[in-house]
């Protein structure tokens, strides 16, 4: 899984009045369609999602609401798990390389200014 190129969102359902909060996890280099992960959150009142901060050291999520409720969402360690390596295949690692492959995906839908 690439590190720069997860994203989160939350979407909120409301079923027998008890809120759900589900955050979606994808991962836009290997398909920017299906989320890698799907974890469900229970809230007790209508809360409106606020903040959403990603952990740059560690696999987690920290949602903040209207209310002041703040919930912590870990990745699941399945999701961690890098690709393995192909024999002979010179693999590049690093933040400069995470960055070229979200530059090279965002050029896909950004407007052409002429």
């Amino acid at each position: 899984m690439s590190e720069l190129a997860c994203c989160s969102f939350i979407v909120k359902n409301t079923a027998l009045n008890v809120s759900y909060l589900q955050a979606h996890v994808f991962d836009l280099v290997i398909n920017k369609y299906e989320a890698i992960c799907n974890q469900a959150v229970v809230v007790k009142k209508k809360n409106k999602i606020t903040h959403v901060q990603f952990n740059a050291i560690h696999p987690i999520i920290i949602v903040g609401d209207d209310r002041g409720q703040v919930t912590c969402l870990k990745l699941s360690p399945n999701l961690r798990k890098m690709p393995k390596e192909k024999k002979g295949q010179e693999v590049k690692r690093g933040p400069e390389v995470e960055v070229a492959k979200l530059d090279k995906l965002l050029n896909l839908v950004r407007e052409v200014k002429s």
